[in-house]
């Protein structure tokens, strides 16, 4: 048999657990729980009814607890079997850790019946949200998203203000066959315009014709979408639809996992036609077509970062792996826990903009790539890189952080700025 990684092993121990207490027949006391809690039927409906029934099938092995990231670090700080069985029950759930969840998506990968817990925490996130009981940050972000159309800090007015000096094509003025969607943390962050301008620069080499929607581009929504915002969400992603279809762009290419996983999956429910894809999906067939060729080696060592939405959401494990093979002198060493079970970085699902107590995901994860010895961790997520260099330098770890991007740039164009 295969050696365990560290998910299996604690999802394990909160097996035996459950199997040595005193109650070993249920999870929990659920007469208790009944008998001080009231099971509303309507609730119930209405879980089975967002999820598509996702609760059914579980029969409360606790894998998914066991496995949960954030249980690595911060012991009983989330339990998403007692969520899942709260929803089977038509419990109300309001407890606070339910906004702890970064929908990492590791405890559907190791549930044996592959339940969609993640959809469970937002149908519970929704039910919240409509009763108005949402964390004030997400209230502040949410505000900020519909006045101004940016879920970070910044004007609409500054969104192109990356672009300055690299000849990109005005999509909101002139039509283009590819439209290059920024979005909000790119688009603000002076660190992640450098991957935005990488971006621009390897697409231009390859003869791409493409071009960004600048000062009209708004954000994706994918925080509302996982703040359960659901009405909001639709009436912003129609906007959002008529916008990219006045481009006449044939394809849309994103920056940021979350925004591809929102164009590809969520997108669609409400209209849009345009196909869309993650820049990795797009770069890799660009060189498999040979219309991009790298010709300066690196020389270097890198390790690979599994972005939760990249991989486990979309499925995307091989392309960044395929495109840092075909620079010259790049030699990958892979860490423990990689592809479906990739450790979070601790950004998803809203996590980003709260201020949640207690170890870093990110800690625990550029500690594992350090182990490798590589110079460099590649993450192809925006939020990734943020929270990856802002432990590389808390941990004071010899760690180079780059977007796979940023390595095609450098070695087609020489240093990355």
């Amino acid at each position: 048999m295969g050696r365990k990684d560290e998910g299996d092993r604690r999802a394990d121990k909160e097996d035996s657990k459950r199997r040595d207490s005193p109650d070993c027949t249920e999870a929990w006391r659920w007469e208790e729980v009944i008998n001080t809690k009231i099971v509303d039927i309507e609730l119930m409906e209405k879980l089975a009814e967002l999820t598509s029934r996702a609760a059914d099938y579980c029969y409360q092995c606790g894998t998914c607890t066991g496995s949960c990231p954030l249980n690595l670090l911060n012991p009983e700080s989330i339990n998403p079997r007692r969520i899942v069985r709260s929803a089977q029950l038509g419990l109300v759930y309001d407890d606070g850790n339910l906004w702890h969840c970064s929908t990492c998506g590791l405890c559907e990968a190791k549930c044996p019946w592959s339940i969609k817990i993640p959809d469970v925490v937002r149908a519970y996130r929704q039910i919240s949200s409509e009763k108005r009981k949402i964390p004030q940050k997400f209230e502040e972000i949410l505000w900020m998203v519909y006045e101004d159309g940016t879920a970070f800090p910044g004007s609409s007015m500054e969104r192109a203000a990356w672009t300055e000096g690299l000849n990109i094509r005005d999509a909101s003025k002139q039509k283009v066959q590819v439209l290059l969607y920024v979005g909000c943390a790119v688009s603000f962050d002076k660190r992640l315009q450098k991957v935005a301008a990488s971006l621009a620069k390897v697409l231009s080499t390859a003869g791409v014709d493409f071009g960004v929607l600048g000062r009209q581009e708004r954000c994706c929504g994918d925080v509302v979408y996982n703040i359960g915002e659901d009405a909001f969400l639709e009436e912003l992603a129609s906007q959002n639809i008529e916008r990219f279809n006045k481009t006449g762009a044939e394809a849309i290419i994103t920056i940021s996992p979350h925004s591809a996983h929102m164009f590809k999956k969520v997108y669609p429910r409400y209209g849009l036609k345009i196909p869309a894809y993650h820049y990795v999906e797009f770069l890799n067939d660009l060189i498999e077509k040979g219309k991009i060729r790298m010709s300066k080696p690196l020389d270097h060592e890198v390790t690979v970062h599994d972005p939760c939405y990249l991989g486990r959401y979309l499925k995307l494990y091989e392309e960044p792996r395929k495109i840092l093979s075909s620079i010259p002198g790049t030699k990958i060493i892979e860490m423990n826990d990689i592809k479906e079970n990739a450790i979070c970085c601790g950004s998803g699902g809203g996590r980003h903009f709260l201020d949640i107590h207690g170890e870093r995901l990110s800690h625990y994860r550029v500690a594992q790539a350090a182990q490798t010895g590589a110079k460099t961790l590649v993450a192809p997520c925006p939020f990734c890189i943020q929270n990856f260099e802002d432990s590389v330098k808390t941990k004071k770890l010899g760690l180079y952080v780059r977007d796979v991007v940023e390595l095609v740039d450098q070695s087609l164009n020489g240093e990355v700025r």
